[in-house]
């Protein structure tokens, strides 16, 4: 298969009028009126707007995302067998074997599935995947489509190769996992049907489900069902004896049974209500208890809850925190995604660093907190509800509202320095970029790209909140901050979710140019989904409302993505016309890196007319711009188009896609290794040169295999039979 010049992967797509996110009942309309078209072919990273840079990164690793079990993990002998015999069944058979871990909120189903799955990682040497289903939190369950789009990542698929659809991507995972051995943590479950989509293939794979509910409809795919009871009356007093002290506890043995009582034996009430004892050592554990009897007569005179003993646990924690902690704690209800930072959390306080990670450590030391990962915090969803009310009922509304704009400050400048580090050379429309900000800071490319990874799903829900109550301009400008990941890192749901709401909010404060920019932002989307005619439709609305706000770079911008959208359509003549007007653009604003963007795309455009002698010229003027020391990519990049137009020309290509070679070799670009490895295996065809042909297909083989991409089948395909001995 001979490499397309563009770097087009040829990967189908959903038709062009297919939403830009999924639609909800409560969200608003995120897509453009505009006619859709004919499917094209999806543009590498880099191809839109031509600006984006690809880093360097590590190694593909084993993943192991199953968070630390708690501290105080106490008993369950019994059912850590269990979950023994059934991982020694799927290695002894060779299938998966799926346990349903049930029971009340609190009784600790994670504490024994984490515990169980560090106990035995070792005897799953292809990896442990964790996901949160949010079944019981507030909102919607998470989407299985989400979920194994994070999988497949994890799996090291290549971002550009994962479906589009829920099925499509349930296949995949299914594809990845077969005949691996895996352990699967999928926690706090809603039905059976969400779960089902998260099975792995055949393998000796070991599948946890911890659940409320009890998801019947498992069982035909052969699940086990067990129930997990609170502790027994001997194991909870010994929980409470390892968070207080063995002194301690036995010399208040009396209060501690009655403490057991109260807590209904369950774990995270027991360590809810025992930590703030920890550390006060002179409070008695009789005065808990006479206290927490109290509280949950409060509770039962109002209402009966399952989770009573945990309600009256929590409060009676929160009582003994000190103010800062009890403040974190309530504001903590602000947050709506996964988890939080230490940085998010001093922006809900407005505290310093160190006051706001002594209020963190006494939550976590209260059981009220934990931190999952190095320097991120995550709460129970019982502990999540119990903020959020507290909040609603003991926090004044203008200090609610000054908390929540402190956050928003946080999340829009972090964003903003994030993605500026990210790709420094890229234009910006949002006043956030040119004001002085705060936030955290990043010092290099691979920094600010894993910060707006981590903060992703947190990201995600603020533009959803921030257009939900009417801070309209926030939305839109968090939108245009995540540009570059989303360009580089393929979160397609994502990208359509928040530039849709990005749209609807632009279009509510009636700014034609946020509206263009988003609208810019939906139709990359569709482009690098391989929808070039919806992708053409979204940049022509954006260049009509460019035009209106009087913007003239985003007219160039708008232009640029017209013309890659008619090469991606095989229409280099229009294509060639769109780059010639945004280039004169370009001249008249004095904007040299534009100018050598636009050579870069009418070399392109030259290339697939069959002009070689323009191409070589356009491509040489923008290798005069783009240095290896200032813009290594766009070099690289340039570099290879000029190989392939070389290539095209029958003159010699070798000069410029080695360089690029090497330049691709030192970011870390992988998928450009692998295209420059098929461009230099169809020089070596061209010159009979046999054996250098298979061993340049193979290294292309490896990595498009690793990365998942859909070139892999083409190569190999292509390789067929053994490579012979020596060249002819």
């Amino acid at each position: 298969m001979r490499a397309s010049p563009h770097g087009f992967d040829g990967r189908g797509a959903a038709g062009p009028n297919a939403p830009d996110r999924p639609r909800t009942p409560a969200g608003p309309r995120n897509d453009t009126a505009v006619s859709g078209g004919n499917v094209g072919a999806v543009v590498q990273a880099g191809s839109v707007h031509g600006d984006v840079h690809v880093y360097s990164h590590p190694a593909p690793e084993t993943p192991h995302q199953i968070p630390l079990p708690p501290r105080h993990f106490t008993d369950r002998e019994s059912e850590l067998d269990r979950l023994e015999t059934a991982a020694d069944a799927a290695r002894r058979e060779g299938r998966p074997q799926i346990v349903v871990l049930g029971g009340p909120g609190g009784v600790g189903k994670t504490a024994l599935a984490t515990s169980f799955l560090h106990i035995a990682a070792d005897g799953f040497p292809d990896g442990l995947l964790y996901a949160d289903l949010r079944g019981f939190a507030q909102g919607a369950p998470l989407d299985p489509g989400g979920v194994l789009d994070g999988f497949l990542r994890a799996l090291h698929t290549d971002p550009a190769g994962i479906a589009l659809d829920t099925a499509g991507r349930a296949a995949q995972f299914r594809s990845r996992t077969a005949g691996r051995s895996m352990a699967f943590l999928l926690d706090s479950a809603a039905s059976a049907a969400q779960v089902r989509l998260l099975l792995p293939g055949a393998g000796a794979h070991v599948v946890l489900v911890t659940t409320r509910l009890r998801p019947a409809g498992l069982a035909a795919d052969g699940a086990a069902f067990m129930e997990v009871s609170p502790l027994a009356d001997a194991a909870a007093a010994h929980l409470v004896e390892r968070v207080l002290g063995t002194d301690r506890a036995r010399g208040e043995e009396e209060a501690v049974r009655r403490l057991v009582v109260l807590c209904g034996r369950l774990p995270l009430a027991l360590c809810a209500a025992a930590s703030p004892l920890a550390l006060r050592p002179r409070q008695s554990v009789a005065r808990l208890a006479d206290r927490l009897a109290d509280e949950r007569r409060r509770l039962d005179r109002l209402r009966k809850e399952e989770e009573l003993s945990v309600r009256a646990a929590l409060d009676a924690s929160y009582a003994a925190l000190s103010e800062p902690a009890r403040r974190l704690y309530r504001g903590l209800g602000h947050i709506g995604g996964p988890d939080t930072a230490l940085p998010a959390m001093a922006a809900l306080l407005g505290a310093s660093p160190d006051e706001t990670e002594e209020a963190a450590d006494e939550l976590v030391a209260a059981h009220l907190l934990e931190e999952h990962a190095s320097g991120r915090f995550r709460q129970h969803d019982l502990n999540r509800l119990h903020s959020r009310r507290l909040l609603e009922d003991r926090e004044a509304a203008s200090r609610r509202r000054g908390a929540r704009e402190r956050l928003s400050g946080h999340y829009l400048d972090s964003a903003v320095n994030a993605d500026l580090v990210l790709n420094p050379g890229r234009w910006h429309l949002g006043p956030r970029y040119f004001a002085e900000r705060r936030g955290e800071s990043f010092t290099d490319r691979a920094a600010a790209l894993a910060w707006l990874e981590a903060e992703l799903a947190n990201l995600r829900a603020w533009i959803a909140a921030s257009y939900a109550e009417g801070r309209h301009e926030t939305a839109w400008q968090l939108c245009e901050a995540l540009r570059n990941l989303f360009t580089l890192r393929r979160h397609f749901d994502a990208w359509g979710e928040t530039y849709g709401t990005g749209l609807a909010a632009a279009r509510t404060l009636g700014d034609p140019a946020a509206q263009a920019f988003m609208l810019e932002g939906l139709g990359a989307r569709r482009l690098y989904r391989g929808e070039a005619a919806a992708a053409r439709e979204r940049s022509r609305a954006a260049l009509e409302l460019w035009t209106r706000a009087g913007h003239q770079l985003g007219r160039a911008s708008a232009l640029e993505d017209l013309g890659v959208a008619e090469l991606a359509m095989g229409a280099p003549a229009a294509a060639a016309e769109h780059f010639a007007w945004a280039l004169r653009i370009h001249r008249r604003l004095g904007r040299r890196r534009g100018m050598a963007l636009m050579r870069r795309r009418l070399g392109e455009a030259a290339r697939d007319r069959g002009d070689h002698a323009a191409a070589a010229k356009h491509f040489q003027q923008a290798l005069d711009f783009f240095t290896e020391s200032a813009e290594p990519y766009m070099r690289l990049r340039t570099l290879v188009g000029l190989g392939a137009d070389r290539l095209a020309a029958g003159t010699d290509a070798r000069a410029p896609l080695t360089e690029a070679l090497r330049i691709a070799t030192g970011l870390g670009a992988d998928a450009e290794v692998a295209n420059i490895q098929v461009l230099l295996a169809d020089i070596a065809a061209a010159e009979g040169r046999a054996a250098d042909e298979f061993a340049a297909l193979s290294t292309a083989l490896s990595i498009y295999s690793r990365l998942g991409a859909p070139q892999a089948a083409e190569i190999g395909r292509r390789i067929g039979s053994p490579p012979p001995h020596g060249n002819r």
